[in-house]
């Protein structure tokens, strides 16, 4: 029989973002894990999911954006399907593109492979330069729809300094079927955001988290889960025991 203080204990741990469970609160976050022995090694590890690099529909190598090189998004598909057949944590496949129909692309062959959720990354430089997403709700809106008729829950991250007033961009996004945003843990980020989104959207926040302590701040302050980057390059896989074992001691104080 299980432990009832234990079988609480695990659920103040987990989360539901977008419908969807993660057994911890803490995942890497996109490109933390780059290549496929990475993110395997990742199974050994007590993350919440599995966030995949962010990939482009060809293999990317571009001087001056080196941080979305990649070898193509098909590239990455055997990766999904088998991680799916074997663990039941949740697959987050970021994907980039310098169209919406690119995106809608790559959101239905991740969906398709297995991923639980698509998580379009609209910080990177790239997406910015190409696609000028935050210029337009026109375009905002229809990347959004693009991602969302992949049928699975749909995130988008955000740049460190959003270009537009979050009110109307998170009426957009939700109209357009996208009910998460991943955002940066400063106030501007993800504080502001829920201060003024003009319905509940979830946030997941990336960037700068390194200790249970401050993971637990920003779920108190409304974060759903939250993504981890410098830690992880750092300690290796082995932080999510620790950041764990550090959100566990704070459940135990009185």
């Amino acid at each position: 029989m299980s432990d009832p203080l234990e079988t609480a204990r695990e659920t103040a741990l987990s989360t539901v973002v977008t419908g969807v469970r993660f057994p911890f609160c803490a995942m890497n976050a996109a490109g933390s894990a780059a290549s496929a022995e990475e993110v395997r090694a990742l199974r050994r590890s007590r993350t919440g999911a599995f966030v995949l690099k962010t990939v482009t529909v060809h293999p990317f190598v571009h001087p001056g954006f080196r941080a979305l090189h990649n070898p193509g998004f098909d590239k990455l598909l055997p990766l999904v399907r088998d991680l799916a057949a074997v663990d039941e944590r949740p697959i987050v496949a970021s994907i980039a593109g310098a169209t919406v129909e690119e995106f809608g692309l790559l959101a239905k062959a991740f969906a398709d492979a297995g991923a639980a959720v698509i998580e379009a990354n609209l910080a990177d430089p790239w997406v910015a330069a190409m696609l000028a997403p935050f210029e337009s709700e026109a375009v905002m809106r229809e990347l959004g729809k693009r991602i969302a008729a992949s049928g699975r829950p749909c995130w988008v991250k955000l740049p460190e300094r959003v270009p537009v007033a979050y009110s109307p961009l998170v009426t957009v996004l939700l109209d357009a079927g996208v009910g998460g945003v991943v955002a940066h843990p400063e106030f501007h980020g993800f504080e502001k955001l829920l201060l003024e989104a003009p319905a509940p959207i979830d946030v997941v926040v990336c960037g700068g988290m390194t200790t249970g302590f401050e993971i637990a701040t920003a779920m108190r302050k409304g974060a759903k889960a939250v993504q981890v980057d410098t830690a992880l390059r750092a300690e290796g896989p082995g932080v999510f025991a620790r950041l764990e074992r550090e959100m566990r001691r704070l459940g135990d104080q009185p």
